[in-house]
């Protein structure tokens, strides 16, 4: 379910986000995909006055203070919009944050972290970002969304069994988070021990999985609405990917169709691949090869799923491309996933 409070005209022009709610529910020993479209709140809003190697002088409110980040916390800047309402070409972009740097570099400063794989492009790309609006925000993280120690929402125990477990695809497998009670209560990974892993953060348009031992459960996420285009990193391979937006969605919404750095074929062996979580199994669709290549389910043979709204706005899905670039050309940059805003307000 999703509900938007005080989406107003007024509001999205002065740069404030709609916000809403959404609930996801888990029965007793099930297990769901999860997306969160929604964004937690706004540390700044404002324009780029300027930009120089790593860094964003901004203006606007707050950009008289100091940062408020939190120690340790992980942020990222997203480019909402540009001031004359027109040019476009950066909207979308988002780029992780240094937190140490920005909070050591003074005044009206954001100061960008150039090698993280969370960028949606280079930082070189932003020679023209001067005059481009900007939102700062805080990433979700396990302990954000799911709580931590006593404010945990799900069950937690000292054996990874017992207790409710968040799985995060890695691109090879799944690494395997649950919530440890105990005299430190804490997120951990089943991987690295008893390493405090409450910040371990959830980007945007990544989901997980989760799986629930005892009891049904309500989860309500409050958040803010993404008004901009939504634009993914460049990959190949697999990611489980999640909505920009709190709408259902198709492949052709996401303009999975065809062209540079898409690989039709004609069975899932030799096609990039979607694959949908339901009931506790996956349903397996391919690029199939054609004039007009169409998404197929292994399962119903000649169905055209392409238009089918297969992106829940509560879930996510295992997308696997098989392009090591477009059109496997050599040197070319893998293509970029672009989600138009699905809505007016």
């Amino acid at each position: 379910a999703v509900g938007l409070i005080g989406a107003t005209k007024g509001q999205a022009q002065s740069g404030s986000a709609p916000v809403g709610v959404m609930t996801y529910a888990v029965a007793e020993n099930s297990t769901i995909s999860l997306g969160v479209p929604l964004l937690r709140p706004a540390v700044f809003v404002g324009s780029v006055t300027a930009f120089g190697g790593k860094s964003l002088t901004v203006a606007g409110a707050g950009a008289d203070a100091p940062w408020a980040l939190v120690a340790g916390a992980a942020y990222f800047v997203e480019v909402i919009g540009h001031v004359d309402g027109a040019t476009s070409g950066l909207v979308g972009q988002r780029f992780e944050v240094d937190e140490v740097a920005t909070l050591a570099s003074g005044v009206g400063a954001v100061v960008l972290d150039s090698t993280s794989a969370l960028n949606t492009a280079s930082v070189t790309t932003l020679v023209d970002l001067a005059n481009y609006r900007v939102v700062m925000r805080p990433h979700w993280t396990l302990a954000a969304l799911l709580g931590t120690g006593a404010g945990g929402k799900i069950n937690a125990s000292v054996s990874v069994t017992a207790a409710d477990q968040v799985l995060a695809w890695s691109g090879a497998g799944f690494s395997v988070f649950y919530l440890r009670s105990g005299e430190v209560p804490q997120w951990r990974n089943i991987a690295t021990g008893a390493t405090n892993q409450d910040g371990a953060i959830l980007p945007p348009g990544v989901g997980l999985f989760l799986r629930r031992q005892q009891g049904a459960l309500a989860l309500a996420v409050p958040g803010e609405v993404r008004m901009n285009t939504f634009v993914r990193p460049p990959f190949t391979g697999s990611q489980l990917v999640a909505g920009g937006f709190p709408v259902d969605a198709s492949l052709a919404d996401w303009k999975l169709t065809s062209g540079a750095g898409f690989t039709a074929g004609t069975s899932p062996v030799n096609a990039d691949q979607v694959l949908a979580w339901a009931d506790n199994a996956f349903s397996v669709f391919y690029l199939r090869d054609g004039q007009t290549p169409q998404w197929r389910n292994t399962a119903t043979g000649l169905v055209d799923y392409t238009n089918a709204p297969l992106f829940s706005k509560l879930g996510a899905n295992l997308l696997f491309l098989r392009a090591v670039s477009p059109g496997a050309a050599a040197g070319v940059a893998p293509v970029a996933l672009v989600q138009a805003v699905p809505f007016k307000l």
